[in-house]
């Protein structure tokens, strides 16, 4: 699998932001498509994976702005995800979406401190997740117009 990104030149509404990529992982193709579809129209690069082994399989070599991971996957779920990247001590910002957000599902994304979205995703509470876990995270700094990497 190639997981290298390549460069995009950002839509309009984001032209201070190059080369943020996020990381999409959903079982579900259609999912994905509509979430490459609405990332790339913000100008991000999305690489997206069917699974979280998929996605696992190429750290720590990768290096993505954020992660946006569905819960609800065969195998391993986005919580087991999550905690799985932690484990391997890599510290990407982590968005989990749940079309079942039970208070047991809520109470294990708090207790592991991600933030936890619900499906039907809404296009601004995602985006603006998404530029939340960015502005704290300390990779992110790095990928702003005028920094050096």
């Amino acid at each position: 699998m190639d997981w290298k990104i390549a460069r995009v030149l950002p839509s309009a509404r984001n032209h201070i932001e190059l080369n943020l990529s996020i990381f999409v992982v959903d079982d579900d193709p259609g999912a994905l498509n509509s979430l490459r579809f609405l990332l790339e129209s913000e100008g991000y690069t999305v690489v997206t994976f069917r699974n979280g082994r998929d996605l696992l399989a190429i750290f720590p070599e990768a290096d993505p702005s954020c992660v946006v991971i569905d819960y609800k996957m065969p195998n391993m779920n986005g919580l087991e995800v999550f905690l799985r990247l932690r484990q391997l001590e890599i510290d990407v910002p982590v968005i989990l979406v749940t079309g079942h957000p039970d208070p047991l599902i809520r109470r294990k994304a708090r207790e592991a401190g991600v933030e936890l979205i619900e499906k039907p995703l809404s296009q601004d509470v995602l985006l603006a997740a998404i530029k939340a876990t960015r502005a704290t995270s300390p990779s992110a700094k790095n990928q702003e117009i005028g920094s050096s990497t």
